[in-house]
């Protein structure tokens, strides 16, 4: 019953806030770097930046010691600087949790400012703020490690991307579950009002209808995008020098012809990006001749490409998850893709639409 509260409180939290206009709170964590492991967490911060009805309080960067060789704060700083607002970042944690509550206090000063941040926005917060995770859950497992009681009356909304949702790939650890295990664990067993959205259901690059992977062209998912937004992703695809192209300067530079063609021409593994409308109350759903993230249940009768039911997860030392009830297993919210021949077309049309809506604003 106390998890079935925490469910409808947050969809309650979500439809009050839109119908008032409200922008609902998001700290998004992130392994966002330049240059880039994977560029899907570029698409993913400017998908973020994109909804309007976000309020984004923080972007934590994960896996300090890495920030330094390949710093996030370079496309945060061009988001910033695209959108006019002067949204903050902080470094988090480089070490991984010893066990699922540590705190991981003894970490370098400098890279205790990301757990800092998160637990600064929820104490200074008047309502409930969401969370969401791209990569490890380190620095959000070691913020509830050292104020459980926080998190669990200022978070409404945990979503985190990792995992793999099928119990029988039992020797399988999903990449995000691998960066950090203990954290992984600490989030599942924390009771929190966790979504689970796992990167994968059946293996690497299987999605048979619980995990949120889905891949798209480059050109379908920026053709209407401003020059400036353009720049950005050509930026982080070419690995430009910070040192010989700096990068707030770059976005206002004209397009190379033979960037852009490079740019357009390829393809993208995505996980997250249109997911997060969820997070303002908004379901994916054919509306007339085509697909928009609309305020749940505008389009009566119309069924939404994605949503998330109740289910009991454990999870053992080593990280495998299973379906059954044991004494640390917790109800959590978990990722159903409901419209499986056309989620992949949906989920870049509405990823799209929001990319195309973000346009320049002057500092």
């Amino acid at each position: 019953m106390k998890h079935l509260f925490w469910v409808l409180a947050a969809a309650l939290l979500s439809c009050v806030a839109a119908e008032a206009g409200e922008r609902v709170p998001v700290i998004h964590c992130t392994d966002l770097y330049h240059p880039h492991v994977d560029p899907d967490d570029h698409f993913d911060l400017a998908t973020m930046y994109a909804l309007a009805e976000v309020d984004l309080k923080a972007v934590i960067l994960d896996h300090g010691a890495q920030q330094a060789k390949r710093p996030g704060r370079i496309p945060v700083s061009q988001m910033n600087r695209i959108t006019g607002r002067d949204v903050p970042w902080a470094v988090g944690l480089a070490r991984n949790l010893a066990r699922p509550d540590d705190k991981v206090a003894e970490d370098k000063p400098e890279y205790q400012r990301g757990v800092e941040l998160i637990l600064k926005v929820l104490k200074e917060s008047p309502r409930p703020v969401s969370i969401v995770t791209l990569g490890a859950c380190r620095d959000v497992a070691a913020a509830f490690n050292r104020e459980p009681e926080l998190l669990r009356s200022k978070v409404a909304k945990l979503m985190i991307f990792i995992g793999e949702a099928d119990e029988t790939k039992q020797n399988y650890r999903e990449y995000n579950v691998d960066l950090d295990r203990n954290a992984y664990i600490c989030i599942l067993r924390s009771g929190l009002p966790v979504y689970w959205v796992p990167c994968m259901d059946g293996g690497v690059f299987k999605n048979n209808g619980h995990a949120s992977f889905w891949d798209a062209r480059h050109s379908d998912l920026l053709s209407a995008c401003a020059p400036e937004l353009v720049q950005y992703f050509i930026y982080a695809l070419e690995k430009k020098d910070p040192a010989a192209a700096e990068p707030r300067e770059f976005l206002s530079q004209p397009v190379n012809a033979a960037e852009r063609t490079r740019l357009f021409a390829g393809r993208r593994n995505l996980w997250c990006a249109a997911v997060f409308t969820y997070l303002v109350g908004k379901e994916i759903v054919r509306d007339g001749d085509k697909w928009a993230a609309l305020p749940a249940g505008s389009v009566k009768a119309a069924t939404p490409v994605f949503g998330f039911s109740e289910v009991e997860v454990a999870i053992s030392d080593d990280a495998a998850t299973s379906y059954k009830q044991t004494a640390t297993s917790r109800k959590v919210m978990r990722f159903d893709v409901l419209d499986k021949q056309h989620y992949a077309a949906a989920m870049t049309a509405v990823t799209a639409d929001l990319l195309a809506s973000l346009r320049t604003k002057q500092p």
